[in-house]
This record gives C-alpha cells, structure tokens and sequence, in this order.
C-alpha cells in the first residue's frame, strides 16, 4: 500500500533541512533552498529543473511520469519565507522540535508542507505505481512577493488538468480565496511655519477626514458576502506625512490594503476609495488628494463540483476520519495565477495554520499533521493520475 512507503522521519528531516537554509523573500535569496531539492528531487529518482526567473532567484520543477500524460496534476508550493523580524524565542533558522512541533521560519509557510508534498509523490513512485497520467512538483520562488515564481511557469506553459497549492489550510479544502490590492492615497497642503498654521494647507489634517471616510466605506463593505470567503475588507495598513514638527505637513500619504471578492470587479474597488475621497472634497473644497492602485493579485474561485474537490474530500476523509466540506480563505496564494490564467482547477489545501503560525515569531507546524498531509497528498495522486 502507498501509505506503507511514506516515511516520516525522512520527511521531518527534509522539512528541517529547508527551514536551515535561509530563503528570506525580501530580499530573495532562494537558490541554496533551490539546489538543495533539486538535488534530493534528482536523487529520489524524478526528472528535475531548475528555473531561473530573476538572477539567483530559480524555481524547481519536477516530473513524475511520462511528459504530457494526462490527466496532469500540478502540486505548487514556495520556497521563499518573509524575514524572521523581531520577538522569536527560538532560532528562526534552527529547524528544532520541540514537543512535537517543527520551530523557524517557514515551518509552515511553507517548506513543512512542500515536504509533505515530495513525501507524498516519493511514496507513489516507490509503491511501484505505473501512473496512466503525469505529476508536476514545483517548489517556487517569490510567492511572499509579486508571484514571479508561479507567474513564470504559467508562461512557460506548466499547466494541468488540476493542481493542489498546497499552503496551509488546517486540512480545509479552499476552493476561492479573496484578491489582495493595494491602493494608496497622498493628500498636498502646503508647508508653513507650525507658530502660523493658517499660511499653511495641513495634509495631515485632511489624510484624518479621508480615513474616517474610508471607514465607513470600510463598514458598508461588511453588507456584501460570498457564500465562501465571506465580505471584503479595507484596512488602512500604513501612514506617512510631515517632515518636522514644527512644520504644517505639506505632504501625508496612506497604503490601503483592499481584499476583493472573487465577484468584484477591480477597478471598482479603487473607484470606491476615489469617491470617499470626493465626498471629503465636497464638504471641504480644499482637500486635493491622488488615489491610484499600486498592486493587485487577483481573487480565485473554481466549481465546488469540479472532480478534485470530491476527491480531495473523499482522500482527506479516509484519513482524518471526517468530511472537511469546501471552504474559502481570505488570505491570497499563487492559486490565483493556476487558475485564472493557467485554466487549471485549484485547490488549496495543507497542514498548518495561517492564521495563528504564518508569518509570526515562533512559527512552528505539528510534524504529524506534516506526515498526515503527506498521507493525503499521496492517496489524491493516486486517485487522480494512478
């Protein structure tokens, strides 16, 4: 049986070994992470590459299967991680367990799951399997950042019939998940000495009358719903304005970050920042304001009925012993890309939380929920390419 050939110890080792090697997305440092798959990819008997997407910043790509066999499933995870940043307790690059659970950055977001996803795809292949399609594993560069990673292999033409993203979900199958878009707004005044603020035009000031506008729209976005993800959200992330304090600030300038349902359509997102920022103008004739759209990575959503859900549901039940359902996510990950310009059905699906472990110090995930997932991963490539 498949399961029989899915080794644990040798997971958690690799999962250790990855979350030793620094890959902190900024700056982008991926390629030791990179050449270290490919290299224990290659000697587990796959067909490997390595990518180049920007100058040592390489996505890995390997195959089991004969090329353009179908159906084609595509696992996908990154292998870049944030920076550890302030407040850890433990080493962020020292892959320590403790009390069962796999500390340092990235354990969950998300080399322990990428490892997951090589256990799973070594077991199939040393059960002796001759599989009717073909398995795409591709661990990823730039997911923390603009996507370049999965971006690129979509270009070069790795697309499938369906593919598993597998980020951490605590086991929910996420079949939508929200876009994520930045919008920012800078408001001009006019510098003046602060001992004659009426020779001066505050931008500060007028930024404070634009963000109490911007959270009502914020509220009156709460009324929309998706039966998956729920409503769209705006949250004011960062501000900036002034030079000294004993200056009008002439200049202030604020980053929104907007979630998008998979029903919206985007640049209605950012027409409705430009008219909270015109109501303001209307009660006070002298706001001036720019509002523009600095990144967007879009929402995704596929049909609940589509084959791998009712897979990955059936595989997950046998497992854990009960229906996971079909979920949504407000988060946003490189399924985006899979689906909306690859055409191939997505799911999101992995150990670990994002909530309460990604991107946090002590990031830590439970190495039996990593063998766990292994175990499902392993039974869906079964059932789908088998």
């Amino acid at each position: 049986m498949v399961l029989d050939h899915i080794d644990a110890n040798r997971l958690i080792r690799l999962a250790q070994d990855m979350v030793r090697i620094p890959s902190d997305n900024p700056p982008g440092n991926e390629r030791e992470v990179a050449e270290f798959l490919a290299q224990y990819l290659g000697r587990a008997g796959l067909d490997v590459e390595l990518r180049e997407v920007a100058p040592g910043r390489p996505n890995v790509v390997a195959r089991w299967g004969r090329v353009g066999s179908r159906p084609h499933l595509i696992l996908n995870g990154h292998i870049d991680a944030l920076p550890p940043g302030n407040g850890w307790t433990r080493d962020p690059y020292g892959g320590e367990i403790v009390n069962g659970r796999l500390y340092g950055r990235g354990s969950t977001d998300m080399k322990g799951p990428v490892a997951s996803l090589i256990a799973a795809v070594e077991a199939v292949k040393q059960s002796g399997v001759k599989p009717r399609g073909s398995v795409t594993l591709t661990a990823v560069m730039d997911e923390e950042g603009r996507q370049e990673g999965t971006r690129r292999l979509v270009q070069e033409g790795v697309v499938g019939d369906f593919a598993i993203v597998a980020e951490p979900t605590e086991f929910l199958p996420v079949a939508a998940h929200k876009g994520d878009m930045y919008i920012e707004v800078v408001a001009h005044g006019r510098e003046a000495h602060a001992s004659t603020p009426q020779e001066g035009v505050n931008a500060i000031d007028h930024m404070a009358d634009i963000i109490v506008e911007l959270r009502g729209l914020a509220d009156r976005l709460r009324e929309r719903s998706h039966p998956l993800v729920g409503h769209p959200t705006l949250t004011v992330g960062t501000i900036d304005g002034g030079m000294l304090t004993p200056m009008v600030p002439g200049r202030c300038r604020i980053t929104i970050d907007r979630r998008v349902l998979p029903n919206e359509i985007a640049d209605e997102a950012v027409q409705q920042v430009r008219e909270a920022v015109d109501r303001v103008r209307h009660r006070r004739p002298d706001v001036r304001a720019d509002v523009r759209m600095e990144a967007f990575a879009p929402p995704m959503e596929i049909n609940v009925k589509s084959p791998l859900v009712a897979v990955l549901r059936e595989t997950t039940a046998q497992i854990l012993g009960r229906d996971p359902g079909v979920h949504g996510w407000a988060a946003t990950c490189d399924a985006n890309l899979l689906v909306n310009e690859g055409k191939t059905p997505t799911l999101v699906f992995g150990p670990g939380s994002i909530a309460e472990q990604a991107h946090k110090p002590d990031e830590s995930v439970s190495i039996d929920e990593l063998t766990t997932a292994a175990k499902i991963y392993a039974l869906t490539i079964l059932r789908l390419v088998g």
